[in-house]
């Protein structure tokens, strides 16, 4: 029979993933991740600069004098993008491979290691995908209610963002000082949209804000990467985001913002799009608009109520595409409901460290024993941001509610 030591482990890594790290696992079935250009030239910790122009070269003028002069210079600013950092450990128990090595469970053996691996690359999508919606604050979810260790959403739907076991904390304000004490997620209920822990998060609050534990905003140190929440804002202030005061130029520093609470399912989309268009101008041409699937039906419904029953003998339920001009509505689970994204193409990218996530093996091995513990350990790595390139045109729309 064959053994395994620790040091054939890292062969078999070689062979699973002879290529590294699938790029196109991680951003499989995730549609804003995958639609997202990828640049892998991030490779300084001083910041990437994104130069955005506040105003248009000028000099313009009837006589040549002003014109020489150009007494309306043009103005830029730059956004410093810092790095941040996402890990994945993974751990396989050290008698798992004990009975490898002398029992009679490699097959055993190697189920386990690549389900760990294929696991830890899924996991690490997932959460690239949730935080390209989100804010660099960390925060999942605010609550409606705390009640006896259960927590009652505001957005029902955003139970999708916690997984059994995962350990919690809470503070009273998004991003606000946190509060002692955390829980660990016993069970989720995406249908009544509830999150039951145990454990003691003192004196929790009914409106509370939620994050995973390690991921919440640290003295006022935002730990993760900045989603479309941050780019585009609700509501944009004074504060400078990435050295930038964005109130000097909103639509075209911090996206362009349109309610639409207001309004019907039917024009909606239209009216924001058009709204773009008269804020942005003709750069405002071409994209996608990402929503929550609850959205999407709300949409899908109201169109099947004014189709025209053309063929009497049968009629299809279900529309698979639907597009405003020249953008396509995409459903994604991760988009936080009652919003769309109106993102143009090539707008809003994720800047990573070289290809990332990688597998950390700058000490030449994947993989190691951790004998304080009796685990085989690894661990992914993405360094890098999101980044809006074109800040102008992408954006945020607030929708009917369904």
């Amino acid at each position: 029979m064959a053994t395994t030591s620790t040091s054939d482990v890292q062969y078999i890594s070689k062979i699973l993933y002879k290529d590294g790290i699938a790029q196109s696992q991680i951003v499989r079935d995730k549609p804003l991740l995958s639609a997202t250009p990828q640049k892998t030239n991030f490779a300084t910790a001083r910041g990437m600069e994104i130069p955005v122009i506040a105003s248009p070269g000028q000099g313009v003028s009837a006589t040549v004098a002003t014109a020489a002069a150009n007494a309306s210079a043009s103005k830029g600013v730059t956004f410093t993008v810092t790095q941040k950092t996402i890990y994945k450990n993974i751990d396989i128990a050290g008698i798992v491979l004990r009975n490898a090595q002398k029992g009679n469970d490699d097959t055993y053996f190697l189920q386990q290691f690549k389900l760990e691996m294929d696991n830890a690359m899924e996991a690490m999508g997932v959460e690239l995908a949730r935080q390209e919606y989100g804010s660099s604050t960390g925060v999942r979810a605010q609550a409606s209610n705390v009640a006896g260790g259960v927590i009652t959403l505001a957005n029902p739907q955003d139970a999708v963002y916690f997984e059994y076991g995962m350990v919690i904390v809470a503070s009273q304000t998004a991003g606000g000082t946190l509060r002692s004490g955390s829980g660990v997620v016993s069970a989720v209920d995406t249908s009544a949209g509830t999150v039951t822990y145990t454990g003691t998060i003192t004196s929790v609050g009914t409106t509370d804000y939620f994050y995973e534990q390690g991921n919440a905003q640290n003295g006022g140190t935002a730990l993760l990467m900045s989603g479309l929440a941050d780019w585009v804002p609700a509501t944009v202030t004074a504060t400078p985001f990435f050295g930038v005061d964005r109130t000097i130029f909103p639509s075209r520093l911090a996206g362009v913002r349109y309610d639409g609470t207001n309004d019907n399912t039917e024009t909606v989309l239209i009216k924001a799009a058009a709204k773009a268009m008269a804020e942005v101008g003709p750069g405002f041409k071409k994209g996608d608009v990402y929503m929550n699937p609850v959205n999407f039906a709300a949409f899908q419904t109201a169109k099947e109520g004014g189709r025209w029953i053309t063929e009497p003998s049968s009629y299809n339920i279900g529309i698979d595409k639907f597009q405003i001009g020249a953008f396509k509505l995409v459903p994604d689970a991760l988009c936080p409901v009652g919003v769309a994204y109106m993102i143009n193409d090539g707008a809003f990218i994720r800047a990573s460290c070289g290809d990332a996530p990688f597998w950390q093996d700058q000490d030449g091995s994947d993989l190691w024993l951790d004998r304080t513990t009796d685990t085989i350990k690894g661990q992914l790595v993405h360094d890098g941001n999101f980044a809006a390139v074109h800040p102008q045109r992408i954006m945020r729309i607030a929708l009917p509610a369904v």
